[in-house]
This record gives structure tokens, sequence and C-alpha cells, in this order.
């Protein structure tokens, strides 16, 4: 514990205000055991799967139209895949 009266009087004052605030703050920070992280670029790739099995049924089932709704979000999506890719190089550029 700490040996700084003055510490020890803030703790105590806040566990009396906030007794969970406290306790968090004395226990540290837990693993969330609830939060499963898959690979990382998992959430891409199912999102990549996504589309394209959209993009290939979506035609069939409405018709032309969904043709043009698919290339407008194709148009508008490409910057976020461009910023995406960007961001993951390295700080000095590709090698």
């Amino acid at each position: 514990m700490d040996d700084d009266p003055v510490l020890r009087a803030l703790g105590e004052d806040l566990t009396r205000e906030d007794p969970r605030l406290a306790a968090l703050l004395t226990a540290g920070a837990q693993p969330s055991c609830a939060r499963h992280r898959g690979p990382p670029g998992a959430g891409f790739l199912l999102l990549l799967v996504a589309a394209v099995v959209v993009s290939v049924a979506a035609p069939l089932v409405v018709g032309l139209q969904a043709i043009g709704v698919i290339g407008i979000l194709l148009v508008l999506a490409s910057p976020v895949v461009v910023l995406r890719c960007a961001t993951r190089l390295p700080p000095d550029g590709p090698a």
C-alpha cells in the first residue's frame, strides 16, 4: 500500500464516494473473458466474403438495379479500403 498519507486519504474518500471505481483501481485491469479476439484481419476477411456473396446473389434476385447499387457502393468504399491499407504500412513507407 502507499505510505503517503495524502494518497491514503484520497483513496478513503474515493472508497466512500464510489466504491466500485475504488475496487477497479485497486484490482487493476482484469482481462475480459467475454471478448474473444480472433486472428488479425478476420473481420475484414469476413466482410470481404460477405460482399462477394451479396454482389453475386443480388443481381440474380433483384435484377439490374442491384448492379448499379453495388457499383455505387464499390466507388464509395474504395477510399476506405485505400486508407485501411495505407495505415498498415510501416512509418517509413514501403520497404
